[in-house]
């Protein structure tokens, strides 16, 4: 009689995989009087950050980022992006319909922009939950015209 022998290791890592998946934090929206909360510190941060980027003001841009987001986005790095965004879709104008999710330990405000050259363009805001300082802990531009 033959019985298919499965090593004890293949076995662990496939019971880790399902594990993992089982834990993963979902994404959730917020609204009404949670979202408020948060907008309430959100836009006024979006507001300094978008301020400093159109004017080119890295002191002004990064004054609310966490010092994780210092560290990876010095000067020099926004000075390139802040080409690299302005060189496709121009300025900064506006921004609307913001939504507001939770996953884990982090809070993001997701906006619809509009830039000079692209309107639609995600602008998201990520904070740490319980933060009171309201840093910033990640910063995103996401549109069809910067993905090319």
């Amino acid at each position: 009689m033959s019985r298919s022998h499965i090593p004890l290791p293949a076995v662990l890592v496939v019971l880790a995989a399902v594990f993992a998946c089982g834990c993963t934090s979902q994404e959730t929206v917020l609204s009404g009087e949670e979202a408020a909360e948060v907008l309430a510190y959100a836009d006024p941060v979006a507001d300094n950050v978008m301020q400093g980027f159109n004017e080119g003001n890295y002191t002004m841009y990064s004054r609310d980022f966490g010092p994780e987001m210092k560290q990876a986005l010095d000067e020099a790095a926004f000075e390139r992006n802040r080409e690299s965004v302005t060189s496709r879709i121009g300025l900064y104008e506006s921004r609307r319909e913001p939504a507001v999710t939770e996953t884990g330990e982090f809070i993001a405000v997701t906006y619809k922009a509009a830039f000079e050259r692209e309107d639609g363009v995600a602008l998201r805001f990520v904070f740490k939950q319980g933060d009171e300082s309201h840093q910033l802990y990640g910063l995103w531009f996401n549109s069809p015209m910067l993905r090319s």
